[in-house]
C-alpha cells in the first residue's frame, strides 16, 4: 500500500494490523501531511519495529516531475510522470496575492470535449489519491498556494473516489487542514457523481455549461447526450429551493457556470438569454473562458466586443458574470490546452526509471 494519500483511518487499520494502537495512524498522518517526510524511517516517534515493518511492506512514493516550464505572464506549468507510467499535467497561475495550483485528476480524459486538447489524448489512466496531491505535495511552491482547482486534465467525477479521497486529505485537520472554500472542481455535471461531491464535501463547485440548449451543446460535450445539462440544473434548483449543499450554512460555497467562449458558436446573444433563462435564480455566478487555440480545429475565438456583450446579457438579469484572462497560453498551460504529451518509452525510461520516494 502507498503510505502517501492514505486516509487516517486507514493508517490506524495498519497500525492496529501491527499490534499497534490506533493513535498511531494520527501519528503517521501528522508525519505524511504536516512533515513531508520522505520514508516511513523519519516518523520518530512511531515505534521502530513499526517504522521497519512499513519500510519493508509498503510504500511511500509520488508522481516524479519531469518538466517545468514558465510563461511570460508567470504562470508555470509542470509535467509529471503518473505510476502507469503515462504522463499528465498541472498549472500554477500567479494573480495579485493568489496564487493558484490547477490540478489534473486523470490522464487524459474521455468526456471529448471538442474545444479540448486534453480530449485528443483520450483516457489513459486514472491518477490515485497520491497522484493528484502529490501536484501540491511536490511543488517547490507548496508552501505558498492559496487556492486549488480540480481543472486540469480530466473529469473528475469520471474518478469520484480518488477525487474525494484526496479532498479528504487536502481539507481534514489530520492532513493538510486546508479550508474547503480554497478549492473548486470543475465538471461537466455526471449524476449521480455530482451529488456525491455535493454531500460529502464542502468544497466549491464549477460546472462546465458551455450552452444552454441542448442543440447547442450536445456538438460541443459528448456527456450532454447521458447527462443533460437541464437535468443537472434541475438538481441544482431542487437543492436551492430545499437549502440543501452547496446552498446551506454560513460561508455558502460557490456555484458557479463556465462557458468557453468559440466565435459564433457560443457566444451569440441569444445564446447568452438562453443560458440567463437557465440558471436564473439559482444563487451563482458565470465564468466567462475565452478560448485557447490549438492545431487542427475549425474554433476561433470571440472577439472581445463579444465576450462583452454576452456579459452584459446576464449581468442585465443580475447574475454576476467574469471573464477569465487567459494565462500561460505560450507554453500550453491555459485552458484546455493541458494534453500531456506522451514521451517515448526511452526517454521516459532514461530520465525518471521508477516513480519517486518521498
Amino acid at each position: 500500500m502507498n503510505l502517501f494519500g492514505a486516509s487516517l483511518d486507514e493508517l490506524a487499520t495498519l497500525a492496529t494490523q501491527a499490534g499497534e494502537p490506533a493513535y498511531r495512524g494520527k501519528q503517521a498522518a501528522d508525519w505524511l501531511y504536516r512533515h513531508h517526510v520522505t520514508t516511513p524511517a523519519a516518523m520518530a516517534n512511531l515505534p521502530a519495529a513499526l517504522r521497519v515493518e512499513w519500510e519493508s511492506k509498503h510504500d511511500l512514493i509520488s508522481p516524479r516531475q519531469i518538466e517545468a516550464s514558465t510563461s511570460t505572464d508567470g504562470t508555470k506549468k509542470y509535467i509529471w510522470e503518473a505510476f502507469g507510467g503515462d504522463v499528465f499535467e498541472s498549472a500554477l497561475i500567479p494573480e495579485g496575492d493568489r496564487l493558484t495550483l490547477c490540478v489534473s485528476s486523470q490522464a487524459g480524459c474521455k468526456i471529448g470535449c471538442k474545444f479540448c486538447l486534453t480530449a485528443r489524448k483520450g483516457l489513459r489512466q486514472q491518477l490515485s489519491p497520491a497522484e493528484i496531491l502529490g501536484q501540491l505535495r511536490d511543488l517547490p511552491e507548496r508552501d505558498h498556494v492559496t487556492n486549488i482547482v480540480y481543472m486540469g486534465m480530466g473529469e473528475p467525477l469520471d474518478n469520484t473516489d480518488a477525487v474525494l479521497a484526496s479532498i479528504r486529505v487536502l481539507t481534514s485537520e489530520w492532513g493538510y487542514g486546508w479550508s474547503a472554500r480554497r478549492i473548486t472542481v470543475s465538471s461537466v455535471g455526471i449524476l449521480p457523481d455530482l451529488e456525491r461531491l455535493l454531500d460529502e464535501t464542502d468544497v466549491n463547485v464549477a460546472i462546465s455549461l458551455h450552452a444552454a440548449r441542448r442543440e447547442d451543446r450536445l456538438p460541443l460535450v459528448p456527456s450532454e447526450n447521458r447527462y443533460p445539462i437541464a437535468s443537472i440544473v434541475d438538481l441544482l434548483r431542487y437543492r436551492a429551493e430545499l437549502a440543501l449543499p452547496p446552498f446551506t450554512g454560513a460561508g455558502r460555497r460557490r456555484l458557479s457556470f463556465e462557458i468557453t467562449m468559440l466565435d459564433g458558436v457560443t457566444d451569440r446573444p441569444e445564446q447568452a438569454a438562453a443560458v440567463r433563462d437557465l440558471i436564473q435564480g439559482i444563487p451563482s455566478r458565470v465564468n466567462l473562458i475565452p478560448w485557447n487555440p490549438f492545431p487542427g480545429t475549425s474554433f476561433n475565438s470571440s472577439s472581445r466586443s463579444s465576450i462583452l456583450a454576452y456579459q452584459s446579457v446576464l449581468k442585465r438579469a443580475g447574475i454576476v458574470t467574469t471573464i477569465r484572462e487567459s494565462r500561460g497560453q505560450d507554453i500550453g498551460a491555459a485552458c484546455g490546452l493541458l494534453a500531456g504529451a506522451q514521451m517515448t518509452r526511452t526517454t521516459a525510461a532514461t530520465s525518471n526509471p521508477a516513480p519517486r520516494s518521498l
